[in-house]
């Protein structure tokens, strides 16, 4: 799932997310997958996405993601079984602000070098907000007509990205942000609930 709203401090919301994904197949067509999940994020950064995740056999089963940087965990848990697990990592200031990373792109599965072009591309506003524009290019220096092109739209003020776009020779996805309400969620959402069976796992470092 692509993650648009940052763990940041001050700047309580919710929202929505939702994701297109659209691959080619090897018979040449084409199929387009649409993720519809909810987000939170209270005044003190903690963060709670609900999706519905999709079994090999088709069935979905919602899933709930609760990060408390201050804590320093991460949960996932599956309400139908009252149960998940718990990533533990060093406990943060929730006032510091949240990293972006971007990681892959459209053309990480092509081998050889590649040449990267970014660029700013302006301002946009999205729901009543606004953001950022960046545009990075990559081009295969073995197949040039191989080009994959990215977009981010980010304020980092409110550690939000309001839109991201990538376009590949095989796969075009987007994600954006939409219904976006700048009120503090119920403080519950961000708690694991005591008659929940959940295992601690591995330490791990703290997440980006």
């Amino acid at each position: 799932m692509a993650n648009l709203v940052l763990p940041v401090a001050g700047a309580p919301l919710t929202a929505e997310i939702v994701e297109e994904v659209t691959r080619k197949l090897p018979d040449a067509t084409w199929k387009t997958e649409v993720t519809i999940s909810k987000v939170s994020r209270d005044a003190a950064g903690r963060m709670r996405i609900e999706a519905n995740i999709n079994s090999p056999d088709g069935d979905a089963t919602l899933a709930v993601q609760i990060m408390d940087r201050a804590e320093g965990f991460m949960a996932l848990l599956i309400p139908a079984e009252n149960a998940g697990g718990r990533l533990n990592f060093p406990k943060q200031d929730p006032s510091a602000p949240g990293n972006i990373a971007f990681f892959g792109g459209p053309l990480i599965e092509v081998p050889g070098t590649k040449s990267v072009k970014s660029e700013p591309i302006g301002k946009q506003i999205i729901e009543g907000i606004a953001f950022q524009g960046d545009r990075t290019t990559t081009t295969s220096d073995g197949q040039p007509s191989l080009v994959g092109v990215e977009e981010h739209w980010m304020n980092r003020e409110l550690g939000l990205i309001g839109l991201m776009k990538s376009s590949g020779p095989n796969e075009q996805t987007s994600a954006k942000l939409r219904n976006i309400r700048r009120v503090d969620p119920d403080p519950s959402l961000f708690r694991i609930p005591p008659d929940y069976d959940v295992r601690d796992l591995k330490d791990t470092a703290p997440p980006h």
